[in-house]
Parts: structure tokens; C-alpha cells; sequence
């Protein structure tokens, strides 16, 4: 993938990972838009467990999660659909994958200081929303299995779009619904078609890299800022990490 456009903001992160999360204070973004698995809470080891319940009695095998991350940025019922494309029960598939969102979530849990850092956010009246790449009904049960679902004004999946990430339609309709210019919004995710998706909106974009991407692979598509721990992204959001860095 390739960057639509140039973009020298990126900041070095500046806080220690243990710092505490600020007690609320103004943002200076009117909305925070959020990816969801690897961004908000680590769900990967559950998604993962998920599919191979599914896969491994059609493929006779279990799948890693560097297996499945390529086909990962559309909704399951996309991602069912191309490892089986001539499949014949994908509807079956399909309430399977949902039952067994429903069932297995126990693990699922916000990373480290999102918890604090989103109710901060949600205190201080700042609007939230989530653009998953999961469908809106299994981004809505983790989300909810996580313990964040009364904190987000809207919850967006991509079966709700026409063109997923990067493409930026699914953040241009929360901004519309939102009320929000691009410039008054942040989206905050951990891969790279996170990042163009925000640029492509024309918003401040947020890469973190305690998901599944990788620190070099964000770096290159120049982020706004690249995090390594959710008090940094409070720091971002009250102005109080801004310098640019030169070089990556």
C-alpha cells in the first residue's frame, strides 16, 4: 500500500509506558474515532480461536494468527467467504462465527490504559465512535465483552460500508453523522490500512504498535503520531505531545 499523501507530523513518543492517565481534562479533538481489535482491547487470541473452530473442520487444521491477518480488514462474512469461495453453507458459517462471539469472550479485555483513557474521554464529553473492520454485530459483542460499550456513541462495522479500509468511507460516514470536520477528529488504529483510512479522511491519525502491526511497517505510511502506550495518546489529545520528529 502506498501513501496519498505527505505527511511530516509524526511524533516520538515521550512518555514512560507506566505513566498514569491524566485525570479529564478538554481534548482538543471534538471525536475520537477508535479501531477495535488490536487497537481498544486484544482480542486477537479469541478472534483467532474462533475462526480455527470454524477452519479446522473444514481445512483439517488450525491457523496462526500470521495466517489469517491477511485476509483480516473486511467483516467475516468477506473473509468466510474468500477462504471458501465455493463453499455452500456460508450462511451456516456465518451464525456459527456469530454464536461463537457470543460464547468465547471471556478472554477479551482492553489493553492496559484504554480503559481509563476512553472513560476520561467519555467524561469529558468528548464523542467516540469505533470503525471495526468486523462486522457491526461482532465489533458490538467484543466491545461489549471488553467493557466499553456505554462509552462509544456509535459503533460502525464494515458490513455497513462499501469500501473498506483503506478506503476512508466508513470514517467520512461517522463524520457525517458525527457533525465533526476531519480536522476536529483523530482515528486511532494499529495497522496500516488504519492509518490511510485516516488520511484519506483528512484527519489526525494515531498508529499504535501494541497490535498486530509492526512499528517499521506504520512508520512508513507517516502516521501523524506513532504510540507505544495509550498515555501517550492522552498526551496527544490535551496538546501536550506535538514536536514533530525529522526522520523515522
Amino acid at each position: 500500500m502506498t501513501n496519498d499523501r505527505t505527511n511530516d507530523r509524526t511524533t516520538q513518543p515521550s512518555l514512560s509506558p507506566d505513566q498514569a492517565i491524566a485525570s479529564p481534562t478538554p481534548s482538543r479533538f471534538e471525536a475520537v474515532f477508535f479501531d477495535l481489535d488490536g487497537t481498544l482491547a486484544n482480542t486477537f487470541p479469541t478472534v483467532v480461536r474462533i475462526f480455527n473452530r470454524i477452519l479446522e473442520t473444514r481445512t483439517g487444521r488450525s491457523w496462526t494468527l500470521e495466517e489469517l491477518i491477511p485476509y483480516f480488514g473486511p467483516p467475516e462474512t468477506v473473509i468466510l467467504q474468500r477462504l471458501f469461495p465455493e463453499g455452500d453453507d456460508a450462511a451456516r458459517m456465518i451464525e456459527e462465527f456469530y454464536q461463537l462471539c457470543r460464547e468465547d469472550g471471556a478472554e477479551i479485555h482492553p489493553f492496559e490504559g484504554i480503559e481509563p483513557l476512553v472513560r476520561s474521554l467519555h467524561t469529558s464529553r468528548v464523542r467516540l465512535g469505533v470503525y471495526s473492520g468486523a462486522s457491526t454485530q461482532a465489533a458490538r459483542i467484543r466491545v461489549g465483552q471488553a467493557g466499553l460499550l456505554d462509552c462509544f456513541e456509535e459503533i460502525l462495522g464494515g458490513d455497513r460500508v462499501e469500501r473498506h479500509k483503506p478506503d476512508p468511507e466508513g470514517l467520512l460516514r461517522l463524520l457525517e453523522q458525527f457533525q465533526v470536520a476531519p480536522s476536529g477528529a483523530l482515528y486511532v488504529g494499529d495497522m496500516i490500512a488504519d492509518v490511510l483510512a485516516g488520511q484519506r479522511a483528512g484527519m489526525a491519525t494515531v498508529a499504535v504498535t501494541w497490535g498486530a502491526g509492526s512499528r517499521d511497517d506504520l512508520a512508513r505510511v507517516r502516521p501523524d503520531y506513532l504510540i507505544d502506550h495509550p498515555a501517550e495518546l492522552e498526551a496527544i489529545l490535551h496538546g501536550t505531545l506535538s514536536s514533530p520528529m525529522e526522520t523515522l
